[in-house]
C-alpha cells in the first residue's frame, strides 16, 4: 500500500461551509435585529472569501481577518461601527455549533478506517472550534491527529504548516495523500510540499492554478469508488 494516511479538510471538505456560513450569520444579525437580505448576504460571502484568499496568500494574518471582517463590511454596508473583534467572536460563537456533514462523508470515514487508513485533519481554524464542531458532528474519533492554523500559527498553503503537521504524525508525506476542496490551500499546498492530494470539488471550481492532483472527484460516493478500487494505492 503507497498510501497509508489520509489527511482531511474541514470546511466545505468534511462540515458544509455554506450551511454554516448561513446559519452563523442569521443568528449573528438576528441577535443584533439588523436585516439581512440575500444581497447582502452574498455580498458579505464575496467579501468573506476575498479575505481568505489574502491569508492563504500571506497578505494578512489571522489576527488581521478576525479585526477587519465584520467592523469594515458592517461599516460599507450598514453604516455600522462595530468593534470588530468583538462582533467576530460572536459570530464564531454560532458558527462553532454548525455541523452539518456534506453528503456521504462517514460513510466514507467509516471505509477508510475500515481499511486501514489513517485519518488526520488539517485545517485553516482555531483548535477548540474545529474539534467542538467535528465532536458534534459525530466524526471527531474517526481522527488521530487534528491540526489547526491556530496553534501552529500559520496558514496552509505555507510549507511551515506542513512541517508542524508531520512532526505530529509517524506517517510520511510520502504515504500521505490530502483530500480537500481548497485549490489554494489544500491542493496548491500539499502540491508545493510535494506530496498527493485529491481534491473533492464539488463546487465545479476550475483548475486555475494548473495543479496535479492525482484524482478529481465531485461526490464523496466518487471517492469511496477509489478506494474499493484501490486506486488511490498500489
Amino acid at each position: 500500500m503507497k498510501y497509508q494516511q489520509i489527511i482531511f479538510d474541514v470546511d466545505d471538505t468534511l462540515i458544509d461551509s455554506a450551511a454554516t456560513e448561513n446559519f452563523a450569520l442569521h443568528h449573528l444579525f438576528a441577535a443584533h435585529h439588523w436585516q439581512l437580505t440575500s444581497k447582502l448576504q452574498q455580498a458579505y460571502h464575496k467579501y468573506n472569501q476575498g479575505l481568505w484568499r489574502q491569508l492563504e496568500l500571506g497578505e494578512i494574518t489571522y489576527e488581521e481577518l478576525s479585526k477587519i471582517t465584520f467592523s469594515y463590511f458592517l461599516k460599507a454596508n450598514l453604516g455600522l461601527k462595530v468593534d470588530g473583534l468583538k462582533i467576530m467572536d460572536e459570530y464564531r460563537s454560532y458558527f462553532g455549533e454548525a455541523h452539518q456533514l456534506l453528503p456521504g462523508v462517514e460513510h466514507t470515514l467509516k471505509l477508510a478506517h475500515k481499511l486501514g487508513y489513517q485519518l488526520t485533519v488539517l485545517s485553516n481554524g482555531e483548535r477548540l472550534m474545529q474539534n467542538h464542531r467535528l465532536e458534534l458532528a459525530g466524526i471527531k474519533d474517526y481522527f488521530d491527529l487534528i491540526v489547526t492554523s491556530q496553534e501552529s500559527k500559520i496558514s496552509k498553503p505555507d510549507k511551515r504548516i506542513f512541517d508542524y503537521f508531520f512532526a505530529r504524525t509517524k506517517i510520511a508525506p510520502s504515504k500521505t495523500v490530502f483530500f480537500g476542496d481548497g485549490l489554494q490551500s489544500d491542493i496548491l499546498g500539499a502540491e508545493k510540499y510535494g506530496f498527493a492530494s485529491i481534491w473533492y470539488n464539488h463546487r465545479h471550481r476550475e483548475n486555475t492554478l494548473n495543479l496535479h492532483p492525482i484524482f478529481e472527484v465531485d461526490t464523496y460516493q466518487d471517492f469511496d469508488t477509489l478506494l474499493q478500487n484501490n486506486l488511490i494505492h498500489f
